[in-house]
């Protein structure tokens, strides 16, 4: 038999650390169940105290908390966080989001030859073919009466019919009413009751990072589905003016830039806030490929609701008349009129009974100011008469012969249509 050794000073170390440490672990367990305690029985109170406060009649619908001192479960508050801002704002905007479907006839070259042209010792050109063809687009219905915009490059230059369809697949047959290509919109009107209207939002209001969320009906013809796309982004930029580009004729100044992703066939639809109101309606982008890249555009809704306003008072967007025909002032013109101050614009023609006429302004003219901003560039002009309206002033200092003058002009409604 072997004898039980003696136990040894380690023994005895080991067994007191251990038991030390049990101790404190039983003892970090009781104060961490009493502080949970503590924490709940605080915020129990709390809740009943804001309740109390509140008053029985007055806890919002949906609220997290449904009796004093319970909380909801942690699903039913997952819910509620997904039903957030842009989907109520989306759900407010969607149904007014339409897809728009333009019909236009084009004449194209029939490449081929017929028998006798073959045989023919003098060739003759080849003949042309009428072509039907189809264009697609987004636009917003803005008013009770039918009233639908979207952008004038969606219904191109000669359409023959405009198809407008809405989200839940009613088609209708558009007139249209008005195109400003001036802003690059149009507005279509549709017959019928009880249409969905999207809200307009005030559009100079906007702040830049708050919450876009573009609502179009992107390659509307590849999908059977005719309920309208949403894509989220931010307000990336306001007040933008894009370059002039040599193979457009059409302006844009003061858009709205964003990063939610518009693609081909969202121009016309709806860039939307958070509160469910429309700010601006989608345009372009910028794009090598086609696809976005998060760099968009979007005409403000204060125009939008300028040419609505107008079209209801007036029965069309009144486009005024300036009446005079500018020219940069190159080294060529200072040396002819005997300046070398390069700063203006030449006036090179002057219609006769034009507001510009009736302000005393005349060919050969120096026109230096408008509205107290030197004429620098042609931006600084294309900027002052871009949001000109009907019965604007439109006060300048002119130059005639080393002579210093001034007047104004007051724009006039345009009166051919």
């Amino acid at each position: 038999m072997f004898a039980r050794r003696p136990p040894t000073w380690s023994a005895f170390v080991i067994g007191a650390l251990a038991g030390a440490l049990l101790g404190a672990v039983l003892l970090l367990v009781r104060e961490r169940g009493q502080r949970d305690e503590l924490i709940a029985e605080a915020r129990d109170r709390a809740i009943e105290e804001l309740l109390a406060e509140a008053g029985p009649d007055t806890a919002p619908a949906g609220s997290p908390v449904d009796e004093p001192g319970t909380i909801r479960p942690l699903d039913e508050r997952i819910a509620d966080e997904r039903h957030n801002a842009i989907v109520r704002a989306t759900e407010r905007v969607a149904p007014a989001v339409v897809t728009i479907t333009v019909t236009s006839q084009v004449a194209i070259r029939d490449p081929r030859l017929s028998f006798f042209d073959f045989f023919s010792p003098r060739r003759r050109p080849p003949r042309l073919r009428v072509q039907e063809q189809q264009n697609y687009g987004s636009g917003v219905i803005v008013g009770a009466e039918g009233y639908v915009v979207t952008n004038a490059h969606v219904l191109g230059q000669s359409p023959t019919r405009v198809l407008v369809t809405l989200s839940n697949g009613t088609d209708y047959g558009a007139e249209i009413v008005e195109v400003v290509n001036r802003f690059d919109l149009a507005l279509l009107k549709i017959e019928g009751e009880d249409f969905p209207v999207a809200q307009l939002a005030d559009s100079d209001e906007l702040s830049i990072g708050e919450w876009a969320i573009a609502i179009g009906s992107p390659f509307g013809q590849l999908l059977a589905d005719t309920q309208p796309t949403v894509t989220v982004g931010v307000i990336s930029a306001l007040n933008r003016d894009i370059v002039r580009q040599p193979q457009s004729n059409t302006l844009y100044l003061g858009m709205i830039q964003t990063d939610a992703a518009i693609n081909p066939g969202n121009s016309g639809g709806a860039l939307v806030n958070a509160a469910g109101e429309v700010v601006g309606i989608n345009t372009f982008i910028f794009s090598e490929s086609g696809g976005s890249i998060g760099i968009g555009f979007a005409v403000p809704s204060n125009r939008v609701r300028w040419v609505l306003e107008e079209v209801r008072e007036f029965g069309h967007f009144r486009d005024f008349n300036l009446g005079l025909v500018l020219y940069p002032l190159t080294q060529q013109a200072l040396r002819l009129l005997g300046t070398s101050d390069p700063v203006g614009f030449l006036v090179a023609d002057v219609v006769e009974e034009s507001p510009a006429w009736e302000a005393g302004l005349r060919p050969y003219d120096i026109l230096r100011t408008i509205n107290g901003r030197t004429l620098e560039s042609r931006d600084t002009v294309d900027r002052l008469v871009y949001e000109a309206m009907v019965g604007d002033r439109m006060v300048f200092t002119a130059e005639r012969d080393g002579r210093t003058f001034s007047g104004q002009i007051v724009l006039e409604e345009a009166q051919s249509r």
